[in-house]
């Protein structure tokens, strides 16, 4: 009987991984995000393999200099583009299966905590949750930071589970919350959790050698180690930066807000976009979220892995000590938490009444669904990227038209970009797209800005005839600017034509100079 039980085990779990990978592959092309930060990461994580350009540090963290991720995550995706010849496209989908892959590692988190039936149910609401869509369609580090707070966890649950394999667990453990903030800086309060963990788990731990405790942590700590390494090769600027800004005490805050009304927004979505949303008030939402935090806190006075839930959720008081800087990937990983303390909370009403257990998961369903289809045509959300609208499908086709516009002829083209005046995000495109499939690139005016990657030919004399200006979606771009661009392309060329693609504005221009080529 129990290898027919594991087979269908092993076929609901295939079921609702497809069930994950049709939701996240839906509108693929469309929901593809390339800016700055895109970008920039695939000159970045290539440049280490092709010109053996070595990196100790990640991308910036902040604006602050000095501060970056840990650079792991550029050597992970460095392989994805060479395999994938260069094209976003083929990196966004293997983060796409990357996340769904979270659906087993849920499964088994949730198995290894209460039974297989809350696997399964923390498994489909994985699946269908609004918020790992997000992360699933965001080629950037905190989605895999997202990942690793479910390996922290079942590192707990096997300490928890299985005295012999506590220092499995253990390293997991470590392994788990280094990882977490190796991909995204923000996340390092992964280790007040693992501190919180430890202590629940004292009485698990004892009987320990010394020599498996450093065993466990030395390698479970290996992802942190390029922090230091960083630090002392660059002089310890990180550490000096960070001190500075926290001696300044200035918080990231905006007119009319303060900390907790920005914890509460995120602490509220922590449940809008994992369980249920349908508009609700911000009191329905709280107070299904409580009702969810006192089932688990009254049920867990005596148990464990219930008591780890709660700190998984609770974690998100530690964004609080950002002063305010709490944007969306700042509790990546957190809502899944909730998506297991929910999941045992569905598994209790399906023991008293399955038919309301199963309305309870269809109307979960069908929230993060009626969510899902139309973000899924507008890319990553504003909360994510200030700049919404840098859709790799528009820009592909702006591209396109731009050659087939000059019908073969050189042509030069002016950006206002963002950020302003930087080429990366068009030379990545331009070679990419247009000098594999028509064998040149255009001119650049206004010249490359030393520092970012990527580069254009800029024009040595004269001009083309066919001139273009483009227009990146708007937002966050302050019309001084956009009236700069104009102003200034105006004394080389007249518009002959203007048309929108997606968010984009292309103008078509003819030089005034008669001597142009």
């Amino acid at each position: 009987m129990k290898p027919r039980l594991d087979k269908k085990i092993v076929a609901v779990l295939i079921g609702m991984f497809a069930l994950g990978l049709i939701l996240r592959f839906i509108n693929f092309r469309e929901s593809v995000y390339f800016g700055y930060d895109e970008a920039r990461d695939a000159f970045d994580s290539q440049n280490i393999y092709l010109a053996k350009d070595l990196k100790i540090s990640g991308a910036p963290a902040s604006a602050l200099i000095g501060i970056n991720h840990g650079p792991v995550y550029l050597y992970l995706i460095g392989p994805l583009y060479l395999l994938g010849k260069g094209d976003p496209l083929f990196v966004s989908a293997v983060f796409r299966i990357i996340n769904a892959l979270g659906i087993f590692l849920i499964f088994y988190l949730g198995k290894l905590y209460f039974n297989p039936k809350v696997g399964f149910l923390a498994g489909f609401l994985f699946a269908v949750s609004y918020e790992q869509y997000i992360y699933a369609i965001y080629t950037g580090n905190p989605s895999l930071s997202d990942i690793f707070w479910i390996v922290l966890f079942i590192g707990a649950g096997i300490v928890y589970r299985f005295k012999e394999k506590r220092i499995l667990g253990l390293f997991l453990m470590f392994f788990g919350a280094t990882a977490i903030f190796q991909f995204d800086l923000i996340l390092s309060y992964s280790l007040a959790t693992l501190g919180i963990i430890l202590f629940l788990l004292r009485r698990k731990l004892k009987g320990l050698k010394l020599s498996d405790w450093i065993k466990a942590i030395f390698l479970g700590s290996a992802p942190a180690y390029t922090y230091p390494l960083a630090e002392i090769k660059n002089n310890f600027l990180g550490v000096k930066t960070l001190y500075l800004a926290l001696a300044q005490k200035s918080p990231f805050l905006t007119q009319g807000e303060n900390y907790l009304m920005i914890f509460w927004r995120n602490f509220l979505g922590l449940f809008r976009d994992n369980i249920l949303d349908f508009s609700l008030s911000g009191f329905w939402i709280t107070l299904f979220f409580f009702l969810l935090l006192l089932f688990l806190i009254f049920r867990s006075r005596k148990e464990e892995p219930k008591r780890l839930i709660i700190v998984w959720i609770g974690s998100i008081l530690f964004v609080l000590a950002t002063r305010g800087f709490m944007p969306y990937y700042s509790y990546a990983g957190i809502g899944i938490g909730v998506i297991a303390g929910f999941s045992y909370l569905l598994f209790k009403v399906y023991q008293k009444n399955k038919f309301a257990a199963g309305i309870l998961v269809l109307i979960i369903t069908l929230s993060n669904g009626q969510k899902i289809l139309p973000q899924s045509a507008k890319a990553l959300i504003v909360e994510i990227k200030a700049q919404p609208g840098m859709k790799l499908v528009d820009e592909i086709k702006l591209v396109n038209k731009t050659y087939e516009y000059a019908e073969g002829e050189k042509f030069t083209i002016r950006v206002t970009s963002m950020p302003y005046r930087v080429q990366t995000v068009w030379a990545y495109l331009y070679d990419q797209y247009g000098l594999r499939k028509y064998g040149f690139v255009p001119y650049l005016e206004g010249g490359n800005t030393l520092g970012y990657p990527g580069e254009l030919p800029v024009p040595m004399k004269g001009t083309t005839c066919v001139r273009y200006l483009i227009r990146e979606p708007v937002r966050g771009i302050p019309e001084v600017l956009i009236n700069n661009d104009v102003y200034e392309e105006n004394l080389f060329s007249d518009v002959v034509k203007e048309e929108w693609v997606g968010e984009f504005v292309l103008q078509v221009r003819k030089a005034k100079d008669s001597d142009c080529y």
